[in-house]
């Protein structure tokens, strides 16, 4: 490849403006301290996970979503919209940085629900974030799965969040993040601490929303936890999930129980076009399995 040729495919660096912080704690119902402190940190990263669904609507309807600033600040915000891994953590990292947290974002190899045997490209968004002397791992944006808790990177003990009790392996020069799912212990994903520039996630967002056969683009997927479990619908299946262990299933069986399931369970209001387009994906899609069950 040519140095005009890279240069073709090199995104324009990205105006910087300061983030409204103080309307993003509005969203998320965060009223605590804003010191960069671990004990703020695990206020956010709670308050996040529960007031902001993960939602791959936008995808759907429209293909990859922009990640600059401004659009998610619009979307995640002020329209009160969730969004996926890019979005979820690309907002939670802004408000981080913007009260004076160290943030890395990394790109992490998604492992749950994939056989041991096969590889998996850098495709789901995660963050590192440093504090206090403490290295944790903060993720907004892994559907049924999404952390309510910071992790602490350095410790390979069971850790225990509001949901799940997670660990951290080191698996040669990487670490996993695994969970403890339904009494069986899962490798979530991969990571390792190489820096990942916004062109490196705008590509992924592209690729991870509009490859032949992606799953968020020809499935539905809405998440959201709760502080008494979890609730996951797949396409047209929803699965509601107590902390004790207690799974309760039904399936949507119309277009307008479509809408008030995303309205009541999720709190996403859509308009008709974005009903009809996820009644639509949602009938072609494929069935849950145990990844989304």
């Amino acid at each position: 490849m040519t140095a005009s040729e890279a240069a073709g495919l090199a995104l324009p660096t990205p105006v910087v403006r300061a983030m409204d912080v103080d309307a993003y704690l509005r969203r998320i119902g965060y009223a605590g301290s804003t010191s960069a402190t671990v004990e703020t940190l695990a206020g956010i990263a709670y308050h996040h996970a529960l007031a902001i669904p993960f939602e791959n609507l936008a995808v759907i309807v429209s293909g990859a979503p922009p990640l600059e600033l401004p659009a998610l600040e619009a979307k995640l915000v002020r329209a009160r919209r969730g969004g996926y891994c890019y979005e979820q953590n690309g907002l939670l990292s802004a408000a981080l940085a913007s009260l004076g947290f160290d943030v890395m974002p990394l790109a992490a190899r998604v492992r749950y629900g994939v056989p041991a045997s096969t590889e998996t490209p850098r495709s789901h968004m995660t963050l590192r974030v440093d504090v206090q002397g403490r290295r944790m791992l903060v993720d907004a944006g892994f559907g049924g799965l999404t952390l309510t808790a910071p992790v602490c990177i350095d410790d390979d003990g069971v850790q225990q969040t509001p949901h799940e009790p997670v660990r951290i392996v080191r698996v040669g020069d990487d670490h996993v993040l695994r969970a403890d799912v339904r009494g069986a212990w899962a490798d979530v994903y991969r990571f390792d601490f190489s820096r990942q520039l916004p062109v490196d996630f705008a590509q992924q967002n592209w690729h991870t929303a509009t490859r032949p056969g992606a799953l968020f683009a020809h499935n539905l997927v809405v998440a959201r936890p709760t502080p008494r479990g979890r609730h996951t619908l797949f396409n047209r299946t929803l699965t509601s999930r107590s902390r004790d262990g207690e799974r309760v299933q039904r399936t949507v069986e119309t277009a307008r129980a479509l809408r008030d399931v995303l309205r009541d369970v999720f709190d996403l209001e859509l308009d008709a076009r974005e009903i009809d387009a996820a009644w639509d994906v949602s009938g072609r899609g494929q069935p849950p399995g145990a990844l989304f069950a």
